[in-house]
């Protein structure tokens, strides 16, 4: 019997089983500068979000995948552009809007857990506010 599809068999499941996953991994995988690259103005709110934000709310522009709060590119995407391009009253909106939740926390029976208040604090709390604001569904 030849040893021949069992050697063939091994490095498909090498293949299948090393390889991709780490590929994809090393792919997705840059936290640094998130999927969407920001300009240098935002990147200080990027990396808070990062650190501060990331673990529970997915936004792409942040390279986060959350696992507790709402998806905020579909919560805050812009309404009525097909580009995802808001006009700077959306932004706004959206920059008071996020904000707000920083700063009051939020107690949303419908989602699991809760948004701490204060989470990120000073001018960090602004430069997290306008990121997602500049940022949100415009992936």
């Amino acid at each position: 019997m030849s040893k021949k599809p069992f050697v063939i068999f091994g490095l498909v499941l090498v293949l299948l089983a090393v390889v991709v996953p780490a590929w994809v991994f090393l792919k997705e995988g840059d936290s640094e500068t998130g999927r969407l690259e920001v300009p240098a103005n935002l990147k200080t709110g990027q990396s808070l979000f990062q650190g501060s934000c990331g673990n529970c709310h997915t936004l792409y522009a942040a390279g986060t995948e959350g696992d507790f709060g709402p998806n905020l590119d579909q919560r805050l995407a812009p309404a009525g552009t097909p580009t995802g391009e808001g006009s700077e009253g959306q932004i706004e909106a959206t920059r008071t809007q996020v904000l707000n939740a920083i700063h009051n926390g939020l107690d949303d029976p419908t989602v699991p857990g809760q948004m701490p208040a204060d989470i990120v604090v000073g001018s960090g709390a602004e430069e997290v506010a306008e990121f997602v604001a500049q940022t949100a569904g415009r992936g």
